[in-house]
């Protein structure tokens, strides 16, 4: 039996209303609302836009005072002449409908219109500009995140599930690696200034060499802390580097652009920030396999030159050559005294005379003749170079005094002058200045100044 709803007077009892199944009442709502609300228009900002696999639009409609959950099925939406996102403004047409299984109820849209950007985007798009424009999004100003830092800082809620994400990938990758907790609100009413706060902490404290600022995904207004323009300046000017994890892939803020890095979750922050230490392990047992590899093959190679070297040296090293020599040496010796004794005495006095001839010549006595004869070039020298200085010497005193009677000084100082023109030009000739021109005569000692009155040209 279907129910209906009964409005009670003032003063009726409540025992006198219909009794009504779940189920029913919640029946009687949904047609009520089908009823009153068939068709109607709302105005409002998009927020947690979805576009579920490139089908039907999930959404919220807000404003300052509420929200409404919103479908758009793709029957309806293939016909937009715009692609929704969070922030925008639109005017939305459609019917009210409850979804009875959860007791809800959505705005079913049948048609949307653009009626602007919204507010918040409005400011972050405004901000993005100005920033951008001062150099603070610029890759010259930003920082190199250290291979393996000495210590991690981690800026965020300490009951977030972003924080919790961070640690558990830094422990995973590098175990050994200590990370510091900075906790701070990250949304709502004075969450930037306390994210200001603690990231000013960190600067102070000067305790890590790295430092991540996370916070899990939201709309835009859930963001809003990190579109702060004071928070923006901060991190422009923060002394440490920062990687900030801030959202989900698809959400951008403010702190992303100055920040040193950009992570797309606040998971990839930490695996941006640490190198994983499995990884590294693992190379190092692969350069320490090829170093004891290539080590093995030179000293097998370096020990096989090393025993040919050494049969080389043996036979043919100093006391074997040493033998080889003495041996050579004995047979001359033996064939040398063999020709003494058969040579005849003119063969002899030709052999003493030649004797005589390379004593004679031999390189320590000409080395002799050579030093005598240089220890009486010396003194020589000395005093030719002297009697050479000294009369250079007068002959550039000669030319200096012929040269100062030449000199326009000398010509000056016999009553002579030197005339020039109103431009510094020397005058030679009368036609070179014109009557009234001023001129100027430098004398031995002086400068007159003149003004000529005639001129005579010479005949």
């Amino acid at each position: 039996m279907r129910g209906e709803v009964v409005n009670l007077g003032a003063g009726e009892r409540t025992e006198d209303a219909p009794l009504l199944q779940v189920g029913q009442l919640v029946q009687l709502i949904a047609a009520r609302l089908r009823d009153e609300f068939a068709a109607v228009r709302v105005e409002g900002e998009i927020a947690d836009f979805s576009h579920y696999r490139g089908r039907h639009m999930y959404f919220k409609l807000k404003d300052e005072d509420a929200l409404i959950q919103c479908a758009m099925f793709a029957t309806a939406n293939r016909r937009l002449m715009f692609k929704p996102a969070d922030g925008q403004r639109v005017i939305a047409t459609g019917q009210v409908q409850a979804y009875t299984p959860r007791s809800s109820y959505q705005l079913i849209v049948s048609d949307m219109r653009e009626t602007g950007v919204g507010k918040l985007l409005q400011q972050f798009e405004a901000l993005k500009r100005q920033l951008r424009e001062e150099g603070l999004f610029d890759e010259e100003r930003k920082r190199a995140i250290p291979l393996l830092p000495n210590r991690i800082g981690l800026v965020s809620s300490r009951e977030s599930a972003a924080a919790r994400d961070v640690v558990t990938v830094l422990h995973n990758r590098f175990p050994a690696l200590p990370v510091v907790l900075y906790h701070t609100q990250v949304q709502g009413v004075g969450a930037a200034e306390q994210v200001v706060a603690a990231l000013r902490a960190a600067a102070e404290q000067k305790a890590c060499d790295l430092v991540i600022l996370a916070r899990g995904g939201g709309d835009l207004e859930d963001l809003a802390t990190f579109n702060d323009e004071h928070l923006a300046r901060f991190i422009a000017a923060f002394p440490i580097a920062l990687i900030s994890g801030v959202g989900h892939e698809t959400d951008y803020t403010i702190a992303d652009f100055v920040a040193d890095r950009r992570a797309a979750t606040p998971s990839q922050a930490a695996e941006i920030a640490t190198p994983d230490a499995a990884d590294w392990l693992r190379r190092v047992e692969r350069g320490r396999s090829s170093i004891e590899q290539a080590t093995a093959s030179l000293l097998s190679g370096r020990g096989g030159s090393l025993n040919q070297l050494s049969g080389r040296l043996t036979r043919a090293g100093p006391p074997a050559r040493l033998m080889q020599c003495g041996q050579r040496l004995d047979e001359l010796h033996d064939r040398l005294r063999s020709a003494a004794v058969r040579l005849p005495r003119p063969a002899a006095q030709t052999l003493a005379t030649l004797r005589t001839r390379l004593l004679a010549g031999s390189p320590l006595t000409v080395a002799g003749r050579h030093r005598t004869r240089l220890e009486w070039l010396v003194p020589r020298l000395g005093s030719a170079a002297q009697n050479l200085l000294a009369v250079s010497s007068r002959r550039v005193d000669v030319a200096r005094s012929a040269l100062r009677g030449l000199g326009p000084q000398n010509t000056l100082n016999r009553g002579y002058a030197i005339v020039t023109g109103p431009e510094g030009q020397v005058l030679t000739d009368a036609s070179q200045a014109d009557p009234g021109s001023d001129i100027q005569a430098r004398l031995a000692r002086g400068i007159l100044h003149a003004r000529v009155r005639k001129k005579k040209d010479s005949d």
